[in-house]
């Protein structure tokens, strides 16, 4: 005779959180599953600014980093950014946001940034961002930041990328 638990199996108890937690996702426990889910951030944190920096990078340069984006040196020396040789700041814009309202802003490389607070506690923000070109949606992420990390999202443009870099404060 075989035995079968219709319980959630404790690995699988364990990984969930691990694996949201990766994802910087809440997660919620329905019926044994986790589903993460944006809609349930906290809201301790109802207010906050972010500066979103648009960089162009290039496969073209010497490989200097102009003192305006020295604070992002290591982040565009890392191996996922090795390829491109030149950059340069396009642009850089500050955010206002409230919780649950989305503020939309065009940047000059044809870019509109949406971006939206979900919530958040001491010492973190969880945010909803989509980067759209010509009305189409390229990016779409949830995003989990500490106050003053830097996340850096790349889009491609032929042989150069659009890099936006977010900063954000509660």
């Amino acid at each position: 005779m075989t035995h079968r638990s219709t319980s959630t199996s404790w690995s699988s108890k364990l990984l969930a959180p691990i694996l949201a937690g990766l994802l910087g996702l809440p997660v919620v426990f329905a019926g044994g599953a986790a589903l993460l889910s944006p809609s349930l951030a906290k809201a301790d944190v109802t207010e906050a600014s972010c500066r979103i920096h648009a960089v162009e990078a290039t496969k073209d340069g010497d490989g200097t980093i102009p003192p305006e984006l020295e604070f992002l040196s290591d982040q565009l020396k890392a191996p996922e950014f090795s390829q491109y040789t030149g950059v340069r700041l396009m642009e850089s814009k500050d955010f206002r946001l409230e919780i649950g309202k989305v503020v939309d802003q065009k940047f000059k490389s044809g870019h509109n940034v949406k971006l939206t607070l979900l919530g958040g506690e001491e010492g973190k923000l969880e945010l909803q961002t989509e980067l759209m070109r010509a009305s189409t949606s390229v990016v779409k992420i949830n995003l989990l930041l500490r106050i003053a990390q830097v996340v850096m999202i790349p889009v491609r443009r032929g042989e150069q990328a659009i890099i936006f870099a977010y900063q954000c404060k509660a």
